[in-house]
């Protein structure tokens, strides 16, 4: 399916984390842009836990409660309920938030999940929902529904979220990135300045078909189809530093290459929690690749 984009785009979102909060990453900085500032001091589990209130109330289509919902009512109310304005329908639920990739959203408590004509909030424990689901079984806990994307709402706060190269809020006071084997904006971040390439926490056309393979790959990666993927200049500057041929699309090569750069296990794909991103973020942290 094809991700529509937020009113704010992800490279502007992008661009102001790597100017404003260097040291914070996306999940943790997503609540200074584009909603409420002063929702800033509700996280992604006050979402949850709002909505978890509502567990056992009845659907009904088009009542955004109190004491009754559809699925974009509940998630209005419980916003509403944290001061944060919010679009009535699911869609416009899910255009207004920053999108992230759908595991991510599974593990990471209050995203946005949505397929389209529903909407729901993730739990945070890889599988399961809090959504206001039918006539037949109400509002309540669920999993299996058929996601297909995810989001994080702006104007909340969702520091130490997994998955973006850094504990979700990038690491320590001193601006070293935490060491979670989950390539995001941070390690990106933290890539360029090493290399001495422009940062902005962005991996820019890398080829789509790869994003599925590498769910170790999280925020900043800018997914494109193959065919228009040209590459990245921060990718470019990795590859000449491994001695190998600098395309700027991250891929097969490149992954085996960086593995035995970090003396990691070579299979070419970063999974969960990679060990040869670890290695990564730990050369980055001492400042030399």
């Amino acid at each position: 399916m094809t991700i529509m984009q937020p009113r704010m785009s992800r490279r502007s979102i992008l661009s102001t984390l790597a100017v404003g909060v260097p040291a914070m990453g996306v999940l943790g900085a997503i609540n200074l842009v584009g909603a409420n500032s002063a929702a800033a001091a509700y996280s992604g589990s006050d979402f949850l836990q709002t909505a978890a209130s509502k567990n056992g109330c009845p659907y009904i289509w088009g009542d955004a409660g109190p004491s009754s919902f559809d699925c974009s009512g509940l998630v209005l109310w419980s916003l509403t309920q944290l001061g944060i304005s919010f679009p009535r329908t699911s869609g416009e639920q899910y255009n207004s938030c920053y999108p992230i990739d759908l595991g991510q959203g599974l593990a990471t408590p209050g995203a946005i999940l949505w397929f389209p004509g529903h909407i729901g909030i993730s739990c945070g424990d890889g599988a399961t929902s809090f959504e206001a689901q039918s006539e037949e079984v109400g509002v309540g806990y669920f999993t299996g529904t058929g996601w297909t994307a995810a989001g994080l709402v702006p104007g909340l706060d969702y520091s130490g979220a997994p998955g973006d190269g850094g504990s979700g809020g990038g690491g320590g006071g001193d601006g070293s990135l935490s060491v979670d084997g989950y390539w995001g904006s941070a390690t990106t971040s933290k890539l360029q300045e090493v290399l001495g390439v422009s940062v902005d926490g962005t991996v820019a056309s890398q080829a789509q078909s790869w994003k599925a393979k590498n769910p170790g790959l999280t925020g900043g990666w800018e997914w494109v189809p193959d065919n228009q993927a040209s590459g990245s200049l921060v990718i470019t500057a990795l590859q000449q530093r491994l001695g190998i041929d600098a395309d700027g699309l991250i891929g097969a090569g490149t992954i085996l290459a960086l593995e035995k750069y970090c003396g990691t296990p070579q299979d070419g794909y970063f999974g969960e929690a990679s060990a040869c991103i670890k290695e990564l973020q730990k050369k980055l942290n001492s400042g030399v690749l």
